[in-house]
C-alpha cells in the first residue's frame, strides 16, 4: 500500500486501506469534539449545528469514497472545530452578535402570536412540545420561552404549580441516586456495603417477588424511597 494513495485518494484502495482511513477520521472527528467541548454536544446555538452537520457530511464523503483526500478532510474537520471554538468565545463576550435570542411565545397567559410567526412556530409544534413538559393546558401556563437551541421554557401559574412539601409542612426526602444491587445476575459488593445491605438481606428482598435465584435478576436496583426494583 503507498502512504502517498492512503492519504490523498486513489481508486484502487485496498479494503484494509479504506478501513484505516476510517478509523484515522474517527480518531480525528473525537479529537475535534473534545476540543469542541460540551457546548457542540449539546447543539446550544445555531453556529454549533452547522459545524456539526458540516462534519458530520464530511465525514460520510471520506469514508465511502476511496478517491477523496484524507489530509484535506482532516485539515478541514480541525478548521471547522477551530471556527467553532472562536465563534462560542464570541458568543459567550457578545451573544447578541453571534447567535440568536430567547423569544416569549406566552406572556401572561397570553399567547404572542406575532412572534410565533416570527419563529415559525406552527400551534401543533408548541403544543406537541408543551405535551412533552408535562404542561397539556394552556390556561394554566402563564409564560412559554422558544429558547436560541429550539427547546421551550414553560412556567406554569401558581395555582396550577404542584403542592410542595414545604407546604404542606411534611420534612423533606433526602435527595440522592437509585443505587444498583444487582446487574445481569450479578451482585455489587461496593454498592451492598454502601447501602448497608448484605447478600442474605438482598436474596430476602427477591424471595418477596417470588424470585428464588439472584442470578435470574437482570436488575435490582434501590430506589431513594426505599423501595428496591426487580426485573428478570
Amino acid at each position: 500500500m503507498e502512504w502517498k494513495a492512503f492519504w490523498e485518494g486513489s481508486k484502487e484502495l485496498p479494503t484494509v486501506a479504506l478501513a484505516m482511513r476510517a478509523v484515522v477520521l474517527y480518531i480525528a472527528l473525537i479529537a475535534a469534539t473534545r476540543m469542541m467541548g460540551h457546548r457542540q454536544v449539546g447543539i446550544l446555538s445555531g453556529h454549533n449545528y452547522l459545524v456539526a452537520a458540516g462534519i458530520v457530511s464530511l465525514a460520510a464523503v471520506r469514508m465511502v469514497s476511496p478517491e477523496s483526500s484524507l489530509t484535506s478532510g482532516l485539515v478541514i474537520v480541525f478548521v471547522y472545530a477551530g471556527v467553532n471554538v472562536l465563534l462560542s468565545y464570541l458568543d459567550i463576550k457578545r451573544p447578541n452578535a453571534i447567535d440568536r435570542q430567547a423569544t416569549v411565545l406566552m406572556a401572561g397567559g397570553r399567547l404572542i402570536r406575532e412572534n410565533m410567526l416570527d419563529c415559525h412556530v406552527t400551534l401543533d409544534n408548541l403544543l406537541g412540545q408543551l405535551r412533552l413538559k408535562g404542561a397539556h393546558n394552556l390556561s394554566e401556563i402563564d409564560t412559554i420561552v422558544l429558547e436560541p437551541y429550539g427547546k421551550i421554557s414553560v412556567s406554569k401559574k401558581p395555582d396550577a404549580l404542584p403542592v410542595t412539601r414545604k407546604q404542606m409542612n411534611l420534612s423533606p426526602k433526602p435527595s440522592a441516586l437509585p443505587t444498583i444491587l444487582i446487574y445481569d445476575g450479578v451482585a455489587d459488593e461496593a454498592n451492598l456495603r454502601q447501602v448497608g445491605m448484605d447478600q442474605e438481606e438482598l436474596l430476602k428482598k427477591i424471595n418477596e417477588q417470588g424470585i428464588t435465584d439472584a442470578k435470574a435478576v437482570f436488575l435490582a436496583m434501590l430506589e431513594v424511597n426505599g423501595t428496591v426494583y426487580i426485573s428478570v
